[in-house]
């Protein structure tokens, strides 16, 4: 959700003001893979981080060429930071049984930027539209699981200036709180750190880096934009 955060008890130096807050989003950052076998059927769910359609087309032209004897290759992929683009295809199988249940596996975990396939090779037993659906979700689902994720988030920067008795204290406070540390310097007259701090939660992230200081720290924002957290989200079947 859009919307507008009062941040004037963040940057007194600024007086009022008001940042716009950008939704977060999640995607994919490494390969995973997992496979079922039912019913003498080899299902392999493959998960890829993706930046365009032509990512995509590369991969799943990859993926048919080095699994010359499967069935089918289905896959979903959504892409853009506010998940503007999202095409499933069911690759032959019977139509919604393939793709639109991967994708709903996208869409569970909330994912963009995202591509996830199944290869399919197909043991000569029809499993029948609503148990195949089923499984291919389930394939997805445990693929998604598998794999390591991240979030970016729409974030304050700002560089904060600490005089060297209180930088020990203010340092160790960033690593026990959600921020991203974008640059440090401990070489200077007044050392300074530049971190970047989750909008939603910048009052109270910042509010302690004063405590932390007793209000001897300068704090002041430079700009916004989105930063990579660690992301741990976990979605269950259909």
């Amino acid at each position: 959700m859009s919307g507008y955060v009062n941040v004037d008890t963040l940057y007194e130096e600024q007086g009022k003001e008001k940042v716009e807050i950008k939704n977060d989003y999640y995607s994919i950052e490494e390969t995973a893979m997992v496979e079922l076998d039912i019913k003498k059927s080899r299902f392999i769910g493959l998960t890829f981080h993706v930046e365009s359609d032509d990512d995509v087309h590369k991969i799943i032209g990859n993926l048919k060429k080095s699994n010359k004897n499967a069935k089918h290759v289905a896959y979903a992929y959504v892409l853009g930071e506010k998940y503007s683009i999202a095409k499933n295809n069911d690759d032959g199988e019977p139509a919604g049984s393939a793709g639109a249940p991967i994708f709903e596996a996208l869409k569970q975990a909330n994912l963009t930027n995202s591509l996830v396939a199944v290869v399919r090779y197909f043991g000569g037993v029809e499993l029948g539209k609503s148990r195949l659906t089923r499984v291919y979700n389930a394939t997805a689902v445990g693929a998604i699981n598998e794999s390591k994720k991240f979030k970016m988030v729409f974030c304050n920067e700002v560089e904060i200036k600490v005089p060297y008795s209180n930088y020990g204290s203010v340092s160790k406070l960033f690593s026990d709180s959600s921020v991203h540390i974008i640059e440090q310097k401990n070489d200077e007259s007044m050392p300074f750190i530049k971190i970047a701090v989750p909008v939603k939660s910048s009052e109270k992230i910042l509010d302690n880096i004063r405590a932390k200081t007793r209000g001897a720290g300068i704090i002041s924002k430079y700009g916004t934009g989105f930063y990579k957290f660690e992301y741990k989200g976990i979605v269950s079947e259909k």
